[in-house]
């Protein structure tokens, strides 16, 4: 999930549903805001388990390499730092933008070595273990690296304008969603989105999204969202539904009975979010 920031200070993440101003104008964007903030908090939970798993693979390599050089101590440094640094995010109670430049950082050094070094070392006669297979995850560990730098910006500057009582009630209007189940509950529907389980929960004009297997947190209008058309899935009592929102369109999959809890909420009338903020 990048930003870009682009005239007027409106920050537009890629796949988002929802724009907004920076810093947040009104109540709807300063929730919008910590939706953002809580979709980095889990993908660095993704993230950190990332680092752990490149941080136990290279610290495996060092001890395997027994010929004292410096590669085997290269590695074995590498390799603790990112173990400690999985072991840091995971512990995080707060996704600290900061984490990102010593995920980035330790990619990049990682990267290099196993490319640059590794080939160094190959044309120097030497014959470290893994050859080419370590250049190849060199390689993923520098687009990897370059990646994550790339969000780096944006998400300080979300960071910088989050409205702490504004998360704590975007987490309470969450609870225990995705835990629960939709078949009982007129407030909440499931659906699929790119083979993704996903999940709604209606407000009186917003609809809360949980997306990417609940990774994404997304906020929309009940005025920006329009569902398009709607086709029998093959090989299934599903339908394929086309959500449309704000020109964005989303490809679901889901039940007759989620759609109607769709459709109903789209055609009821109720409260706008900063008018019950006000009462």
């Amino acid at each position: 999930m990048l930003f870009l920031i682009i005239p007027a200070n409106i920050p537009l993440r890629e796949n988002s549903l929802m724009l907004f101003r920076l810093p947040p104008q009104n109540h709807l964007e300063r929730l919008a805001v910590a939706a953002t903030y809580l979709s980095l908090q889990r993908s660095l939970t993704g993230a950190a388990w990332g680092s752990f798993g490149w941080g136990a693979f290279t610290l495996a390599l060092g001890l395997l390499v027994k010929s004292h050089t410096i590669f085997q101590y290269v590695w074995l440094s590498l390799g603790a730092l990112l173990v400690l640094e999985g072991v840091w995010l995971i512990r995080s109670a707060a996704a600290d933008p900061r984490a990102l430049l010593v995920e980035s950082v330790a990619l990049l050094l990682l990267g290099l070595f196993n490319t640059i070094g590794l080939y160094l070392e190959i044309k120097s006669g030497l014959r470290p273990i893994g050859g080419l297979q370590i250049i190849f995850a060199g390689i993923v560990q520098l687009i990897s690296a370059y990646a994550t730098f790339r969000s780096f910006p944006g998400y300080k500057q979300i960071y910088s304008y989050l409205d702490r009582a504004c998360l704590h009630e975007l987490e309470l209007m969450i609870g225990d969603m995705w835990k629960r189940k939709s078949d009982t509950d007129p407030a909440l529907a499931d659906f699929k989105c790119d083979d993704k389980k996903c999940k709604a929960k209606f407000f009186p004009e917003i609809a809360l999204l949980l997306l990417n297997n609940g990774k994404s947190v997304e906020l929309v209008e009940k005025s920006q969202l329009a569902i398009d058309s709607t086709r029998p899935a093959m090989l299934s009592k599903s339908l394929k539904v086309e959500v449309n929102v704000g020109g964005a369109k989303l490809k679901t999959e889901m039940t007759k009975q989620n759609l109607e809890k769709w459709q109903a909420w789209l055609q009821a009338s109720g409260k706008s979010l900063e008018a019950q903020q006000s009462v």
